[in-house]
């Protein structure tokens, strides 16, 4: 006699579906951030080995030429009034010469940040993968790493306490704390460049209004972090191409990744003061360092602030 019996189902129920899908989120939400970490670890990785190439580009600057390169050159050892960053002259020695034969160094001495010669747009508007940290993703920048201007008449010395003050060719012989205990070049994220908004993180704040004659960071930071009348700047790290706390500078008035806002007296200038412009990064633990003597390591924001400082000078007894 055939069975007539019905048969057993052999599908999911209701419940075990449930659960299988419980099981794949949980093991979801355990992977993808795993990913996460390997992935900003490996942007890291590649932050830190771009500063070691520039660090390399410094010193073979200096090797060539008994200096470091400025931001008030025209060539080695000769002083100018343009604008251009130090970027600019390390491009022979980060195998970028073809992108620096191809600047007009006829017109330099014109162009501002805020009125560029059509000569140069070519140049200034390049992408260079070296000037660009992985972790920041913002499209329009063009430049994630800062060099050591250091604080506007905080301590004794040159209008600026920072390796490369404006008024000094930097050398191993300028830097009398020592390479190896001076901090060269640090990391920023770009600018929001959204316009109608802003980001306290990515923008920099500039006073407008009532003015204030700025003799130092000290009075000045209080001022700008306090006024009710400014505007911010969304475009920081547009160029690698101009000098200045907008694009190319930094100081070591605010430890990294510091909460306060950068506050500036206008960044566009390549000689304005920097007020607050400590280095920032989307890394987990802080910001990497680059010292003059090429090694690189990562600064936490709970370095103590004095230490901080003191790194950011070139001659931290005055400090």
């Amino acid at each position: 006699m055939p069975n007539t019996s019905p048969s057993k189902a052999t599908g999911f129920t209701l419940i075990e579906l449930f659960v299988v899908i419980a099981i794949i989120s949980i093991l979801l939400g355990l992977i993808i951030p795993a990913v996460q970490a390997v992935r900003e670890t490996a942007r890291r990785t590649q932050c830190v080995s771009n500063l070691r190439q520039i660090g390399i580009g410094n010193n073979s600057y200096h090797a060539l030429h008994n200096m470091f390169p400025s931001s008030v050159l025209m060539n080695a050892q000769h002083y100018s009034t343009n604008c251009l960053s130090e970027f600019v002259h390390l491009l022979p020695h980060l195998e970028a010469s073809p992108l620096y034969n191809s600047i007009n160094m006829s017109f330099v001495n014109l162009e501002l940040a805020d009125a560029p010669s059509l000569e140069n747009r070519t140049a200034r508007n390049s992408k260079v993968r070296l000037f660009l940290c992985p972790s920041d993703t913002e499209p329009n920048h063009l430049n994630s790493y800062r060099f050591n201007r250091g604080r506007y008449r905080v301590s004794k010395g040159t209008p600026y306490d920072g390796p490369f003050s404006i008024g000094v060719f930097p050398s191993a012989n300028t830097v009398r704390d020592g390479l190896t205990n001076t901090a060269f070049v640090s990391e920023r994220i770009g600018g929001s460049f959204v316009e109608g908004s802003y980001s306290s993180v990515s923008d920099v704040r500039i006073p407008t209004g009532s003015s204030i004659i700025i003799t130092s960071d000290l009075t000045f930071i209080p001022y700008c972090l306090a006024t009710p009348d400014y505007v911010w700047m969304l475009q920081s790290g547009r160029y690698w191409f101009y000098g200045g706390f907008g694009f190319t500078h930094y100081n070591h008035n605010g430890v990294p990744n510091d909460p306060r806002p950068t506050c500036s007296s206008g960044p566009i200038a390549n000689w304005s003061t920097g007020g607050l412009a400590p280095p920032r990064a989307f890394h987990a633990n802080g910001v990497n360092v680059l010292f003059g003597d090429g090694h690189v390591t990562g600064v936490t924001p709970t370095i103590n602030v004095s230490v901080w400082a003191a790194m950011g000078t070139y001659h931290g007894k005055d400090y």
